[in-house]
């Protein structure tokens, strides 16, 4: 909005995530029930109520308010989304090349929200972690197939980081070391994911990962 950090206490933190989180307009009594599980419907509207004054006491223009919804006010941006938005369009199979190359993959590797510990929370913070996993991904394979080898492996190191045993990104970072040239790395991360893997699961890793080093004994 101006630019300027904005103190709030924890409830009105947790009102604005909801906010940020949900989209659009929600119900006054939807957002006190998801906030306020616990308490009866008529404390749970009553802290809502609350937790808008001190928001608007902080800033009068972050939500926009009426007598049964409220939403953030329009001129607000939300990282969320912006990064939502460019995750399925690199998904998509139209995938533009200004979305490849404005992607910030630090940004795809933080969890909705970490450090937050709200039931209404962990669907959509699974979802998004899924949603991250496979825009670096694909993002690490659009890199590998127009010869950006050291960003592709970098992008499949960050999937990686946000899930150490999805296997998929490990075929990633194989991919783009295999792609330029670098068969001993594939093969040494290969076998260090193998021990992983049978450490953790007990499970060996697909055919498919071993079909992308011709050479390899798995």
């Amino acid at each position: 909005m101006d630019n300027r950090s904005v103190a709030l206490p924890s409830n009105g933190q947790r009102v604005l995530g909801f906010l940020a989180v949900a989209g659009l307009e929600q119900r006054r009594d939807a957002v006190a029930t998801h906030l306020w599980p616990a308490a009866a419907p008529e404390r749970a509207m009553s802290n809502l109520r609350t937790a808008l004054w001190r928001v608007r006491q902080a800033h009068p223009a972050i939500v926009r308010a009426c007598r049964d919804s409220v939403r953030l006010d329009d001129a607000v941006e939300v990282d969320y989304d912006q990064m939502s938005t460019q995750a399925r369009q690199l998904i998509a199979d139209d995938v533009r090349h200004d979305v490849v190359t404005a992607l910030e993959p630090d940004r795809l590797e933080a969890d909705l929200l970490p450090g937050w510990d709200e039931e209404w929370l962990l669907i959509e913070r699974e979802r998004y972690r899924q949603l991250r996993i496979h825009a670096l991904e694909t993002l690490s394979g659009l890199l590998t197939a127009r010869g950006l080898f050291a960003r592709a492996i970098d992008v499949a190191c960050a999937a990686i980081r946000v899930e150490p045993l999805h296997e998929t990104a490990h075929a990633a970072l194989i991919s783009a070391h295999m792609a330029e040239g670098n068969r001993t790395e594939a093969i040494r991360h290969f076998h260090t994911y193998t021990r992983q893997l049978a450490a953790e699961t007990g499970l060996p890793p697909s055919t498919h990962l071993a079909d992308l080093i011709p050479e390899i004994d798995p």
